[in-house]
């Protein structure tokens, strides 16, 4: 039994001496290969870091803090050493050329050149790099804060690390050299996007509107290659450096580029327009005009360029005489006045008479905002033209009023087009001015209403109906009243259809003797004399030519009809 005991005793003891013995090894083995010699401890004020190479192997609490703020406020880079680098380097001049000098030194020691007091000494040991961050303005105790000061104080700096994250403006810190120290999500996005995987993102983090970002309020553009963006830029300087915003506005400045654009289309488009053009705001200053506005009117340019008033320009005109003058001033000033009202209302629209023979259309339309417009047009050859048209259809009417024959013409629909004041005499109605006329129709069952019973309606319809460009149809009717007509119809071109109608002689007792006395002479031709052939030809001869009687021209306007 007692020699059970004591192999038991055995066993256990040399376990436990086993166990301390791989303990004791461990802390060497952590001391003179890991650590180098360091132990953390936890009242080290000092921010401590241990690199083999590029890999991070062990740092103090002071580090860590320091390491995890850093690693919070970057997306840049995930490389501890790196992200360390980038964090000193704006405070200690030439960093990374000094560190690599460690290795033949041993040990450096490097200030802060921007007075913040802090102190980097960096000593090399056993392949292990050594970094201690030490602040010499700092007193030898912590700062004291309660719990929740300092959970207030996380949440704070919590929450504007979400929004420099998050937020679409381009925000970036540059130091009073110029660098910079620190840039928000957006400007890092935007950085890579526009390298492309060229460079690569590096530090000092490269500047994206270096040499155009303006002291102040601004606007910068980028070239993205496929596109330019832009960007409104404003700046905030303090001692320390200056903070840069930089707002997206791509949208705005296409807006603005339509609208100048569209604006210079519209410019083109007044300065080849025939119509003056002069623009009024709401105070009744003019804001724009066009070159045809200087042409027709005469006007100065640098005159109308400095935006002269309403009333201003029309007594400038006035003066050029390219106003209508009233007798008197009074009554000039009302009609400006009456003038500038149509105008708001949309009724404004003249014709202005010069004394130079020019005749101008004037017209004012009223314009969103109130302002207001007014086209200034040359018609002068349109109202010649109108003139002369308006002359040769009077005279043209007159000349049909003048013919002792009654003529009408219909067309091709069968509506009447014109007819002359003898077709009103003999037929009782005028249809031109008949608003109800229902034009060929009607006027054929009139001409069989008043003649007797013939035939040669039904034929005249047929003709009308049927006949070609240039034929003819000639006959004879006779009125209730016993007077004989003579119906000549022609088709003109257009297939417009002209009627004559004339009165043939009225024959009396004494009339008829005589005809029937030369009726031999009326039926035998005379072959040595054609022109006897015709009735009218040997009537003539015997004496039984028709006698005309006078008429009075009556002149009843234009009656032409659509």
């Amino acid at each position: 039994m007692s020699h059970a005991l004591f192999l038991g005793l055995t066993i256990v003891g040399s376990s436990v001496l086993v166990c301390a013995a791989v303990l004791l090894l461990f802390r060497a083995l952590n001391r003179d290969g890991l650590g180098a010699g360091y132990t953390p401890d936890p009242t080290e004020q000092d921010a401590v870091f241990i690199f083999r190479d590029d890999t991070l192997i062990d740092m103090s609490d002071r580090a860590r803090q320091l390491l995890g703020s850093i690693v919070a406020d970057s997306d840049a880079c995930r490389d501890d050493l790196e992200l360390l680098l980038q964090h000193l380097e704006p405070r200690f001049a030439d960093l990374r050329a000094n560190l690599g000098r460690l290795v033949a030194l041993g040990q450096i020691e490097l200030q802060a050149h921007d007075d913040s007091g802090l102190i980097l000494r960096a000593s090399r040991k056993k392949g292990l790099t050594h970094l201690r961050l030490v602040d010499t303005r700092a007193e030898g105790a912590l700062v004291a804060l309660d719990r929740l000061s300092f959970e207030a104080m996380r949440q704070e700096l919590d929450t504007l690390r979400d929004v420099a994250t998050h937020m679409p403006v381009l925000s970036w810190r540059v130091n009073t050299a110029g660098d910079i120290i620190w840039a928000n999500t957006a400007y890092v996005e935007t950085y890579t996007a526009f390298d492309a995987g060229r460079n690569g993102l590096t530090w000092p983090i490269p500047n994206l509107f270096d040499g155009q970002a303006p002291d102040g309020h601004g606007r910068l553009s980028l070239d993205m290659g496929n596109q330019v963006s832009w960007f409104s830029h404003d700046m905030v300087a303090d001692g320390g450096g200056a903070q840069h915003f930089a707002t997206p506005i791509d949208l705005t400045v296409q807006t603005e580029t339509s609208r100048r654009e569209m604006i210079q289309i519209l410019t083109r488009t007044f300065a080849s327009l025939p119509t003056g053009l002069a623009l009024f705001d709401t105070e009744r200053r003019l804001q724009v005009f066009n070159p045809a506005l200087v042409d027709l009117t005469g006007l100065d340019p640098l005159f109308l360029a400095a935006r002269p008033g309403f009333e201003q320009v029309l007594f400038t005109l006035r003066e050029l005489r390219m106003l209508p003058e009233p007798k008197d001033f009074a009554t000039w000033r009302r009609e400006i006045t009456e003038m500038e009202r149509a105008a708001e209302s949309g009724i404004f629209s003249e014709e202005w008479c010069l004394e130079n023979g020019r005749i101008y259309h004037v017209s004012g339309r009223p314009q969103p905002g109130g302002a207001l417009a007014f086209f200034f047009e040359d018609v002068t050859s349109d109202a010649t033209l109108a003139r002369s048209l308006r002359q040769e259809i009077e005279l043209g009417h007159a000349v049909l009023d003048g013919l002792p024959d009654a003529v009408v013409a219909f067309g091709p629909a069968g509506d009447t087009l014109i007819s002359n004041a003898r077709y009103s005499q003999l037929w009782g109605e005028d249809p031109c001015n008949n608003l109800a006329d229902a034009g060929f129709a009607h006027a054929l069952s009139l001409w069989k209403k008043t003649t007797a019973t013939t035939p040669f309606w039904d034929k005249l319809s047929d003709f009308a109906a049927n006949a070609d460009p240039g034929t003819v149809m000639h006959g004879s009717v006779y009125l209730l009243d016993g007077t004989t007509l003579g119906v000549h119809a022609r088709r003109l071109r257009q297939d417009w259809l002209m009627l004559t109608f004339r009165p043939l002689v009225q024959e009396s007792a004494r009339d008829i003797a005589l005809t029937r006395r030369h009726v031999s002479a009326l039926t035998v031709p005379d072959i040595l004399h054609p022109a006897a052939a015709t009735p009218r030809a040997q009537a003539a001869e015997i004496g039984l030519a028709p006698t005309r009687k006078a008429r009075v021209v009556q002149h009843a306007g234009s009656r032409s009809r659509g």
